[in-house]
């Protein structure tokens, strides 16, 4: 072909040019032009082609980063878990005592059990003197302190003296009741001596009478002056034993007695000192029984009763039980608390309660309770937050088993999770094998 129509080359031309066509157009400048055309669609099919690739790169590129993602999430759980899996314990899981050491600790081994576990409520408490066993010393008269006899603690007997007081007061009175005492004897006599001598019609009625008047007013002196002793403390036998002549103690002096077996727990008095009525010398307690004071709680008065049965535990004796019973539930709530004082009196014969001891107290509430697994307290121990026993595997060797522990009733606690009925545990010697654990996670960290 060797001519071609001038409007199909003007299609060609870009727009803004413009082109001189002769009708013929010369064979060599329309093969030009047709490999420009061809060029042209050429460049364009390769820009689609480039732009087509780099469409499909960026969605694969997308994909692969968001497969690289997913999967690196995945490897990371996996690590996770396999991590928490493989992530050794926090507490040892056995601990061993070398036979050198066994021979010297005493071990002792209770059975994890099932049994009735009883309801109970428990409340701090308080160690009382018993307050009806209970004295408080002070002189009848004002005087001052000579002697002291009595220590802070000592023994003491119903009618020993602890101190002896100088009172010119005393003193005085016992003047008096001398002075009235001789006084009334004398007339006494020449009364007795007038009234046989009227009988017999030697003596005048009037002298009679008048022997008779001072007899009787010295009666009553005398009876005075004996009451005035016996108002401020003497007996009648301490009376009858006053005398004029009775040397090697003054009649200002007096003795300070105890009313009470016990002991002396408060002594107020020094030497020299003068004291009054109103002032305390000392407090003696009969320590034989002691009162527990309960702290219960105001929501738990309608299970506490008058009778009920209550279990006392100190720290000073760990895992004995102290038994008694609520003898009295006071009738007045503690505003600042909230709690009602509940009384427990314990024998105490051999005076190991003390007064001032915190204690804690479980009441015991009525029924049988539901059977539950327990363990003995002793045998629980606390190890990095964790409440642990240690299982007896063979003698010397001892499982270290994490423990849930659920109410706590002494000398037991209920078992949760973490043992077995009929497994053994440590009590006496549980906290020695705490100390081997500890001493050894120290030695390995």
């Amino acid at each position: 072909m060797t001519s071609v129509d001038t409007h199909t080359a003007a299609r060609v031309v870009p727009r803004g040019r413009s082109v001189t066509c002769d009708r013929t157009i010369d064979a060599t400048v329309l093969r030009s032009g047709s490999c420009l055309i061809n060029y042209g669609v050429l460049l364009l099919l390769i820009v689609a082609g480039l732009l087509g690739d780099g469409c499909r790169q960026s969605s694969v590129e997308e994909s692969g980063k968001q497969n690289s993602s997913e999967r690196r999430t995945a490897d990371w759980k996996e690590e996770e878990k396999s991590g928490q899996e493989q992530a050794p314990s926090t507490i040892q899981q056995e601990v061993s005592v070398p036979a050198e050491a066994l021979s010297g600790q005493a071990f002792q081994i209770a059975r994890v059990e099932r049994r009735p576990f009883r309801d109970e409520v428990t409340a701090t408490a308080t160690i009382k003197p018993n307050e009806y066993r209970l004295v408080h010393l002070s002189p009848r008269i004002e005087g001052r302190v000579i002697e002291v006899k009595a220590e802070l603690g000592q023994q003491v007997k119903a009618g020993q003296v602890l101190a002896f007081l100088d009172s010119i007061e005393l003193g005085q009175k016992k003047s008096d009741f001398l002075q009235a005492k001789t006084t009334h004897e004398v007339d006494k006599r020449n009364y007795v001596r007038e009234e046989g001598l009227y009988k017999e019609q030697i003596t005048s009625e009037k002298e009679f009478l008048d022997a008779k008047g001072r007899y009787e007013k010295s009666l009553a002196a005398y009876r005075a002056a004996h009451e005035a002793l016996r108002l401020i403390g003497l007996s009648d036998e301490n009376i009858t034993k006053i005398d004029w002549n009775k040397k090697g103690q003054p009649l200002s002096y007096f003795p300070l007695v105890s009313s009470l077996n016990g002991t002396v727990i408060e002594r107020t008095i020094t030497l020299g000192e003068l004291i009054s009525p109103k002032d305390k010398a000392f407090t003696i307690a009969d320590l034989s029984t002691v009162w527990i004071i309960l702290d219960v709680y105001e929501q738990n008065l309608a299970a506490v009763r008058e009778g009920s049965d209550v279990d006392i535990t100190v720290d000073a004796f760990p895992g004995e039980i102290f038994k008694g019973t609520i003898v009295y539930l006071s009738d007045v709530l503690n505003p600042a608390t909230r709690t009602i004082d509940a009384r427990v009196e314990i024998p105490n014969p051999q005076r190991r309660l003390r007064p001032g001891m915190f204690a804690r107290a479980a009441v015991i509430l009525p029924g049988r309770g539901s059977d539950v697994l327990v363990a003995p307290l002793d045998a629980l121990q606390q190890v990095n937050d964790q409440t642990v026993a240690f299982v007896e595997k063979k003698l010397g060797t001892y499982e270290v088993r994490q423990v849930t522990v659920g109410r706590r009733s002494p000398p037991y606690a209920e078992v949760q999770s973490g043992l077995r009925e009929g497994e053994t545990v440590v009590t006496t010697g549980s906290f020695y094998l705490k100390s081997m654990l500890l001493k050894e996670q120290i030695g390995g960290g």
